[in-house]
């Protein structure tokens, strides 16, 4: 509630180019970890760092381990398969920021299942 800081602001903007640059690197036969290593170099050269995976893959149920959009992880992605981009990062203990998108691979690229703007809600 209230306006955000310049500091959630720039994080925001960091974190909003890093998922652009992320759905650009989702084909089929890229690799979970191709599209993680995207994400990360995206935001790392502006100055912000996500130690942990930055999404995974998501269907009817919940089951765990499961394939995980982090570095490592070479698993392929085939046409059909969805994935939840869980972009939250939390910053030295002054806030938490989370974006995140739902995904489907398609037969040449990705489609995204969410319309809801990427900006920040001010209340």
């Amino acid at each position: 509630i209230g306006s955000p800081s310049d500091r959630l602001r720039r994080v925001h903007e960091i974190q909003v180019a890093g998922l652009e640059v992320a759905l650009d690197a989702i084909r089929p036969g890229a690799t979970c970890s191709d599209v993680a290593n995207a994400f990360n170099r995206s935001i790392e050269k502006r100055g912000l760092k996500k130690e942990t995976r930055c999404g995974y893959a998501h269907r009817i149920g919940w089951l765990e381990p499961t394939a995980s959009l982090k570095d490592g992880d070479m698993t392929e992605l085939l046409p059909n398969m969805t994935f939840h981009l869980m972009l939250g990062n939390w910053i030295e203990e002054d806030f938490g920021y989370v974006i995140s998108e739902t995904f489907r691979v398609t037969d040449s690229c990705v489609e995204v299942l969410t319309t809801a703007p990427r900006k920040i809600f001010e209340i």
